[in-house]
């Protein structure tokens, strides 16, 4: 393998290169731009901290904005935290190429990271002051400590990795839900590839518990403070019950809400869920959840098909990148033919990689990273489902996608072979998830054809303010 003088390998290298100069334009290019909705958000919480103000309210963890407010207090300003997220970017790149390295050659880390470093939607993130660069390179760390636990198993590192799980639940609490994920994977591992007997099955359960008690002493500082706060315990945030509240609402089924967001969401006792956790965030907390359980007691069968639906809208074709074009977020006068020309190549490129990848992922589960990604992928799609899919969501699972597309393209035989030869639980799984996914992109064909002819004009973001007395 060719390497330069610093012992990276060259390709590596060069795409690190070609990478970061795209990023580093667009970064420079948007840096005038003015936050958006939860990036204004999180951009209020940071220059609280960075002035000495403290963090304010429960309802947002508070790992982003403590990264922000640091490059703020150093005078670094938004341009100086879009730049470092774009290292940050590349290093995710850098983690990425070892893991599959590692675990399915060089030949399909080349392929990996060629994917992993232009993905349309990495791209824009890079640049966007949204948590989901800070957490993939959190979540690529931990991933590569796990993985080492698989080959080798230590309780230091389960430890660290622990540790690093605890940090990146700061910046995006869902962390906390794949732990019991996490364990099943070590059983499974144990259970495949060192037998079943009752002394081997020990380890795998022992080392799930360690994970989570080093997750938690990095948890559990913030957890105090909401609790001296606040009067009540907070884990991380107050954000779920909001989150499965709405997911729940007879109003909100069948909604897209990146594009229509209403007033009548997120109610607490006729008040919205946002402000009432501020002055009393108990009841907030346990209003929104009551009401949850009352709306899905109340037509569970209409709950499971919104759950389905949001299940398959968490594959949408449509992005956060297309919703900032179509909504002048990227600013005004740009040329006819960029938005067309980015929602083919977003969407298109967004496509292969989710059918190529979830393909890779299913059709092969001896690769410890494989059974890992099968059961993050479930994971996601049972939590998004339940309460509400936002298309940024699925972009966690973006790293595992390009993992599971690069072994398919790679492997022996090519991909037809890997169908012959995968168990007829596994096709079975794929199948299924994959007509859930077309099921959301039948309904993107409407919105994707109004980005190719009219940029998106009629599906604008907008917010509804009903009128009248409130649920």
């Amino acid at each position: 393998m060719k390497t330069t003088p610093w012992g990276t390998p060259r390709f590596l290298a060069a795409v690190l290169l070609a990478s970061g100069l795209l990023k580093l334009a667009l970064a420079v290019a948007v840096r005038h731009h003015d936050a958006i909705l939860d990036e204004g958000a999180y951009l209020e919480l940071a220059q609280g901290l960075a002035a000495g103000r403290g963090f304010a309210g429960t309802f947002r963890p508070p790992g982003y904005p403590a990264f922000m407010a640091f490059w703020l207090w150093l005078g670094a300003g938004t341009l100086g935290i879009r730049l470092v997220q774009v290292a940050l970017s590349l290093a995710s790149t850098v983690l990425l190429h070892r893991i599959v390295a590692r675990e399915a050659g060089e030949r399909a880390a080349r392929v990996a990271v060629l994917i992993f470093a232009f993905d349309p939607l990495l791209v824009a993130f890079s640049h966007r002051l949204w948590s989901e660069t800070l957490f993939i390179a959190l979540f690529l760390v931990a991933l590569d400590q796990l993985l080492l636990v698989a080959r080798a198993p230590g309780w230091r590192r389960v430890a660290l990795t622990g540790l690093v799980l605890g940090a990146s639940a700061l910046v995006r609490p869902m962390v906390v839900t794949s732990l019991p994920f996490i364990g099943v994977w070590f059983l499974w591992n144990a259970w495949r590839d060192r037998g079943a007997d009752g002394l081997r099955l020990a380890r795998p359960v022992l080392q799930t518990l360690g994970l989570g008690l080093a997750c938690l002493l990095v948890i559990l500082p913030w957890s105090a403070r909401n609790q001296r706060v606040t009067g009540t315990f907070i884990l991380i945030d107050s954000n779920g019950p909001f989150n499965f509240l709405v997911g729940s609402q007879p109003e909100a089924r069948f909604v897209d809400k990146d594009d229509v967001w209403s007033s009548r969401y997120g109610r607490v006792d006729g008040q919205p869920y946002t402000e009432l956790v501020l002055t009393d965030a108990a009841r907030a907390q346990g209003g929104a959840m009551a009401q949850a359980k009352a709306n899905i007691a109340a037509d569970p069968a209409a709950f499971l098909a919104k759950c389905l639906w949001e299940a398959g809208h968490l594959w949408t074709l449509d992005s956060f990148l297309l919703r900032h074009l179509r909504n002048g977020w990227y600013g005004q006068g740009l040329p006819g033919w960029v938005t067309p020309l980015i929602t083919v190549v977003s969407a298109g490129f967004y496509a292969l990689l989710v059918l190529a990848g979830l393909a890779g992922l299913f059709l092969d589960s001896r690769p410890p990273l494989s059974r890992l990604a099968v059961l993050l992928v479930g994971q996601t799609v049972l939590l998004f489902g339940a309460t509400y899919a936002l298309s940024r969501y699925s972009l966690t699972l973006h790293p595992l996608l390009a993992f599971g597309a690069a072994a398919l393209l790679t492997a022996t035989g090519g991909p037809l072979e890997r169908w012959r030869s995968a168990a007829r639980p596994a096709r079975a799984a794929l199948v299924l998830l994959l007509v859930l996914v077309g099921s959301g992109w039948v309904r993107d064909v409407p919105l994707l054809g109004d980005m190719l002819l009219r940029q998106g004009a009629a599906h604008r973001f907008r917010m509804e303010q009903a009128g009248g007395p409130q649920p």
